[in-house]
């Protein structure tokens, strides 16, 4: 293809191959692709909280009802983000990446060559589009974003609207191994229009949270959020409704 996602290191499965593409930790930049973030200085400084202040922590943790003490950790817990794109709005992205500057580890988005019923849709985010070289710079420099790409081999979803869902997301498993995830870094999983607050993530990061204690299985351990949800603009908050993703379990 055009995009020569042939020529990447891939895994092929059953349903599919998932095409692993270089991060944005491994790509120069052309200087005519360059975002510079429009944020004031004091917008700046919010965003610079990645030292660990004791009584600060405190005061978040106990705001989730969660508990800070020596045992826990000296350094924060690593966040992993894993999900999909298509063809959600730029702005959107835009707004939860600002949210979630430079807190990630890793940023995993997967593409498909497929929507959710099989249809055949175009890449959007192909190797050197400016669409990919704007994404793999809004989440931080400190952030390694990736999107791979995913090929697929189903002709029919057995009637599961929700069936190519859950096999694309393999591949942002594939890629945290290929980051180097342990078991005591977060996995963040959602869509990419979905959030947890920048201060809950940093309380993630450095609390006792019950569902990250040592020894608890992995399935079913997991902190399922209870979102807002908005049409158009954040001004706009739909009534009577919630949303219960993104999730939060350990890798």
């Amino acid at each position: 293809t055009a995009n020569c996602i042939e020529n990447l290191n891939s895994t092929s499965l059953l349903h599919g191959t998932f095409y692993f593409a270089p991060t944005s930790h491994d790509v120069n930049i052309p200087a005519h692709a360059i975002h510079r973030p429009s944020w004031n200085r004091v917008q700046q400084n919010m965003l610079d909280d990645d030292a660990i202040d004791t009584e600060k922590e405190k005061e978040r943790c106990k705001r989730y009802n969660y508990e800070y003490n020596n045992r826990t950790l000296s350094k924060r817990r690593r966040l992993f983000l894993g999900t999909m794109i298509a063809d959600e709005s730029m702005e959107v992205i835009q707004a939860v990446s600002s949210e979630v500057y430079n807190l990630f580890h890793t940023v995993s988005i997967v593409e498909s060559n497929v929507t959710h019923n099989l249809s055949p849709r175009k890449w959007r985010f192909g190797m050197g589009s400016d669409n990919l070289l704007k994404l793999q710079q809004l989440f931080g420099p400190k952030t390694k974003v990736s999107v791979d790409y995913y090929v697929t081999n189903l002709t029919s979803t057995n009637g599961d609207d929700l069936l190519s869902d859950y096999i694309q997301r393999e591949g942002n498993n594939l890629r945290w191994s290929l980051n180097g995830m342990e078991p005591d870094d977060i996995a963040i999983v959602g869509d990419c229009d979905e959030t947890f607050s920048r201060d809950y993530l940093r309380a993630l990061q450095v609390c006792d949270v019950p569902e990250f204690r040592p020894g608890k299985k992995c399935r079913g351990e997991k902190i399922m959020s209870s979102t807002l949800v908005f049409e158009s603009s954040p001004k706009c908050v739909t009534k009577g409704r919630r949303w219960i993703h993104p999730d939060a379990l350990l890798g």
